[in-house]
């Protein structure tokens, strides 16, 4: 026990100089803990978000290579326990997003927030939990692609959808870990409202497996869901852009990184969407086959 213990801290004390270190050198942001989340779990120390991210990394990478090297395809029919693990996560995400989307809501309008330009106040405790909440969420959403291994569905895992997974959970945590509210509450509630759609969309897909006709009839919004996902990252754009015009009183690196990443997001997410409903439609086909 003592020797874990031991390489633990190692580890730790690593990862947190290297972590610190980037921070210091690439956005010159000294990062501080704040005592509104300080001795929550997972929060003090980057060191397990990043060893999360690794792990999560490699078991899909290795889940790829595997299914890759074995040449095996999509599972025709799930075991019952896959299935179970399926209905179970999408369920407990739906309801866990709704419960953060309301309940951040409900403390904006209760601390007097304006749309955006807010700052972080150490007073406001029940926002900063709601914050922190949303960052532990980040964990269980890492799921959302190991099921799509277990599932051997190699089609949905995209470089999109891997790099929003691992980038956003770090994201995240520094944002608990420093400011847990103010400007970050718009973020969180917009994000968690679409994933209320995103995970109840997936929990009936799951459900209407078996019955292609209705899931047609019931489940032609998918395309919409991946427009509401851009105008999202648009809005949280916008917000970035106004915070850096108005000098919004929340650290400046964080709406930094909001502007760059929201960049990053909608072109990737466009870049999806015309390959998935332009290009793959019969006139997008008809399209192509003409320029070719």
């Amino acid at each position: 026990m003592e020797m874990v213990e031991g390489a633990w801290k190692a580890v730790d004390m690593r990862v947190t100089q290297l972590v610190w270190g980037l921070l210091r050198n690439v956005m010159g942001v000294e990062l501080t803990g704040t005592p509104t989340t300080k001795g929550l779990p997972l929060i003090d120390s980057p060191t397990p978000i990043v060893v999360a991210i690794t792990i999560y990394l490699s078991c899909v990478i290795g889940g790829l290579l595997w299914i890759k090297a074995s040449n095996l395809k999509p599972r025709a029919q799930e075991p019952a326990l896959l299935q179970a693990l399926v209905l179970l996560h999408n369920l407990f995400c739906f309801g866990l997003s709704l419960y953060m989307c309301i309940g951040i809501i409900y403390q904006a309008i209760l601390n007097r927030y304006t749309l955006w330009g807010n700052s972080y106040k150490l007073e406001q405790t029940e926002m900063a939990i709601l914050v922190y909440m949303f960052y532990m969420s980040k964990y269980v959403e890492f799921m959302d692609t190991i099921i799509m291994v277990l599932k051997r569905n190699t089609r949905q895992i995209t470089f999109l959808h891997v790099y929003h997974h691992s980038s956003i959970a770090l994201i995240w945590w520094i944002i608990a870990y420093h400011a847990p509210g103010g400007e970050a509450y718009f973020s969180a509630a917009l994000n968690s409202g679409v994933h209320v759609f995103m995970y109840l969309y997936y929990f009936l897909a799951a459900v209407l497996r078996g019955n292609e006709k209705v899931r047609r009839k019931y489940l032609f919004w998918g395309r919409y869901l991946t427009q509401l996902q851009m105008f999202q990252f648009g809005l949280n754009l916008l917000q970035a852009y106004y915070d850096r015009k108005v000098h919004a009183p929340y650290p400046p690196f964080l709406i930094t990184i909001l502007f760059y990443y929201m960049i990053s997001l909608l072109v990737l997410f466009a870049n999806f969407y015309v390959h998935k409903y332009v290009m793959s439609s019969p006139k997008g086909k008809q399209k192509t086959s003409k320029a070719e």
